[in-house]
């Protein structure tokens, strides 16, 4: 990183940065009455600027014979073409001038505030004013077709030469991600940060430490931030992009000074996948983990990134059932199941709302709690992270693995059983007791929990994870619960006995059989296919973030979104 651990700008980036500021105009704005200026990098339309940045503004103006001005001098001409801009009394330098377009350095000496007035002074001495917000900070990142978005106008070094991250055609070029032993650095040409109030402003990395930026989500190190040698108003922030993005293909890049986001542009991401790094986790074990922003990354849908830890296991008996219990503080926690068959991770079930059984608001489930049977012996991983709610999760979590939490039920079978501290127990105290049973599709199965004492809850799952698929609390009669449903698929269904509320233990029996026909129960009958609009009477399970979980689709049929990732 030697060539960039300090500010420096390539003549390439140059000849670039003189084509922006001519052809600017390329997002210029309908003519107005009045002055109108914007980020010259970002164009946002909030109409905030900075000291020391540069600006476009757009209106009708009245250059010398209505012609084309650029500057060629430095420092700055504060006349151009005849046309003269001030703000806040004070001339401003000027690049280019034009009748619909003035691009200008703002001057470092300009105070804070609101409403300021800006008054351009047109060659025949009439003048168009307009007002302005200013800021100590305010960042905008220069694109490569100067839109303010798409392609970046940056580049890239690894410790040789720096290479540009677009083609010719202002389109995204594929640029290495790195990686740890030899990371490929960043170089984002902006405007709007070198006055961002910083730490440590003598520190020799310019207000890096106030400075921060984000690549599709991820944070990146910024170990440079301020102005560009060379360059009037141009600054610049050095990244180091994150190896593990390797592969992402096109990625959004953002920056964030004095609480004010900048404009989104694009670089392109290529490389190989990295390899999924899993430490082996064993049956009866509790780890104690956290997800931070070196960890391996996973892609999801709409441009989302999310963190992950991976641990694997191996089974030696087919049927194997298992519990996967991940809690945090910190994030919203996902626990995701693949098989590691032949080194080809497949997502088989996953789960980001169980962990709140038993609780009694929607308000604190942070924990995951994944219950499912595995069929079939070999190899598995899963992947400690955040739900779908909370992209690139961050914090500490602890994460435990646990075998035969479930027992075999068959149809025209009843079991006797007993709650005890001894048993599975969610986040929220509230212990349960597992039964799995193969259906078929359209089968109608029904399972009664019957108890002398505590009040029954019945709960029934696929076995790829959450959601449920019917709940109960009393229509067994009395504190019985009876969940009768029309399987949809063939294959294994867990059934979930608890007394729901914290902390309760007691006797229970528990009965499953197959109905001829629902004609007999027109309750259930009206349930099966409407089990997101029905609400079973009694206590209620507090979905986590109610309404904004697809009830049409499992975590399995959501978290497969993610991107698979090959060992």
């Amino acid at each position: 990183m030697k060539t960039i651990s300090t500010p420096y700008c390539s003549n390439v980036f140059r000849a670039l940065f003189v084509a922006l500021l001519i052809t600017i105009a390329g997002a210029v704005v309908t003519a107005q009455a009045q002055v109108s200026a914007v980020n010259a990098a970002s164009f946002a339309t909030d109409k905030v600027i900075t000291p020391d940045t540069i600006v476009a503004a757009f209106g009708t103006f009245t250059t010398q014979n209505n012609q084309v001005f650029i500057a060629n001098t430095a420092p700055l001409p504060t006349t151009l073409g005849g046309v003269r801009v001030r703000i806040a009394n004070t001339d401003c330098g000027l690049f280019f001038v034009a009748p619909s377009q003035i691009n200008l350095v703002i001057p470092s000496n300009v105070p804070d505030g609101a409403s300021v007035t800006m008054t351009v002074t047109n060659s025949n001495n009439t003048t168009t004013t307009g007002t302005v917000t200013v800021v100590r900070s305010a960042p905008g990142i220069f694109s490569a077709r100067a839109t303010g978005t798409g392609a970046a106008a940056a580049q890239t070094s690894d410790g040789g030469p720096l290479i540009n991250t677009y083609n010719p055609d202002g389109t995204e070029r594929d640029v290495s991600a790195g990686t740890k032993d030899k990371p490929n650095a960043l170089v984002l040409y902006v405007t709007g940060i070198r006055n961002t109030p910083a730490t440590n402003p003598s520190d020799g990395n310019g207000v890096a430490e106030s400075v921060t930026c984000r690549i599709q989500g991820v944070p990146a190190t910024v170990f440079y931030a301020g102005p560009a040698p060379g360059f009037i108003g141009l600054d610049q922030v050095n990244v180091i992009i994150p190896p593990e993005l390797a592969g992402l293909g096109s990625v959004n890049v953002r920056l964030r000074a004095n609480n004010r986001d900048s404009n989104t542009v694009t670089i392109k991401l290529a490389g190989s996948v990295p390899a999924v790094r899993a430490s082996a986790i064993t049956f009866g074990q509790t780890v104690n983990g956290a997800l931070t922003a070196d960890d391996q990354v996973q892609a999801g849908s709409a441009g989302s990134t999310f963190f992950f830890d991976a641990y694997s296991f191996t089974t030696t008996a087919p049927n194997t059932t298992i519990a996967v219990d991940l809690r945090s503080s910190s994030f919203d926690a996902a626990v995701l199941l693949y098989n590691n068959a032949s080194g080809t991770l497949s997502l088989i079930a996953a789960d980001d709302q169980s962990g709140n059984y038993g609780s009694s608001s929607s308000s604190n489930n942070n924990n995951a709690l994944l219950m499912t049977v595995i069929p079939n012996p070999g190899n598995y991983a899963i992947f400690a992270t955040s739900s779908d709610f909370e992209p690139n999760g961050l914090g500490n979590y602890t994460l435990r693995l646990l075998n035969n939490v479930a027992t075999q039920i068959n149809y025209g079978q009843t079991l006797n059983g007993s709650i005890t501290t001894s048993d599975l127990q969610t986040s929220a105290g509230t212990y349960l007791d597992l039964y799995w049973f193969n259906g078929v599709q359209n089968d109608n199965a029904r399972i009664n929990m019957n108890a002398p004492v505590l009040d029954s809850y019945l709960l029934l799952h696929s076995n790829v994870g959450d959601p449920r698929l019917a709940q109960d609390d009393n229509t067994g009669g009395g504190k019985n619960a009876q969940v009768t449903y029309r399987l949809t698929s063939t294959g294994i269904y867990i059934a979930i006995a608890t007394p729901l509320d914290p902390n309760i233990t007691g006797d229970y029996s528990i009965q499953l059989t197959k109905l001829a026909s629902l004609a007999d129960d027109p309750v259930a009958a009206f349930r099966t296919g409407f089990e997101s609009l029905f609400k079973a009477p009694g206590r209620e399970i507090f979905d986590h973030r109610p309404g904004l979980i697809d009830p049409e689709k499992s975590s399995l049929e959501r978290f497969g979104t993610r991107r698979i990732v090959e060992q």
